[in-house]
């Protein structure tokens, strides 16, 4: 008998957060590359999601985005985990390891690098680290953008439950605490713009299930056999 997956599960969680963002990037789709669980070097070691822009020169118009350069390493935490201050450091670390990983030296510039860390929840404890002990300065550019200055790396936290409903509605809807009645009509009638998109299949698939009681009442209008997704 197959388990059920936990919400936890990061099989469950990051494809759709890996559909999620290219989402939010779509304006910008055909100057960036998305790679899944990009493999660092011959060992299991791995980057959650890695995008390359293909023009270094044009910026990226997503909000989530504008921090970007050529290589942009991604951190997903799922809605029950959250970013320790060793995920920095690892994270920090991958992206050196990227960096180094190549045939020729130097061939992945340091300034041509970013990191971005993506949490549902306020990393209290992770920016206290940056700002006291990194000497960093953490500050909100925008509804839940936070840019970490003072490294040469550009650094980014995006905490998805307070990022803009209009602006990053299926990054912020990606929870297993969605309460507004709203939001899921929001997300209903965005689905039903692109209802043959893969992308956003994965997504509200996985929001659906993890929140079945506000979604019970839509599930009719999106898939053919509601009730098994609602369910399953």
């Amino acid at each position: 008998m197959t388990q059920k997956k936990k919400e936890t599960d990061a099989t469950y969680w990051h494809p759709a957060f890996y559909a999620g963002i290219q989402i939010e990037l779509e304006d910008d789709a055909d100057n960036l590359v998305f790679e899944n669980e990009h493999q660092l070097g011959k060992k299991p070691m791995e980057i959650d999601v890695l995008i390359i822009k293909k023009e270094t020169d044009r910026p990226v118009k997503k909000n989530i985005g504008r921090i970007f350069k050529k290589y942009n390493i991604i951190k997903y935490k799922s809605p029950d985990d959250s970013l320790s201050v060793d995920d920095f450091y690892k994270v920090y670390g991958y992206t050196c390891f990227y960096k180094a990983d190549v045939q020729y030296a130097d061939s992945i510039p340091a300034e041509e690098l970013s990191i971005t860390f993506v949490s549902g929840k306020y990393p209290r404890k992770m920016i206290k680290h940056l700002t006291k002990i990194k000497k960093y300065q953490v500050t909100e550019v925008e509804k839940g953008i936070y840019y970490v200055n003072g490294d040469l790396i550009p650094i980014q936290i995006l905490v998805t439950k307070n990022l803009s409903g209009e602006e990053n509605l299926w990054l912020k809807s990606l929870t297993n605490k969605l309460k507004a009645t709203e939001t899921a009509e929001k997300l209903v009638e965005n689905y039903m713009d692109h209802k043959d998109s893969s992308l956003h299949r994965s997504v509200i698939e996985t929001i659906m299930r993890a929140n079945q009681k506000i979604f019970h009442l839509y599930g009719w209008m999106l898939f053919e056999h509601p009730t098994h997704l609602i369910h399953s």
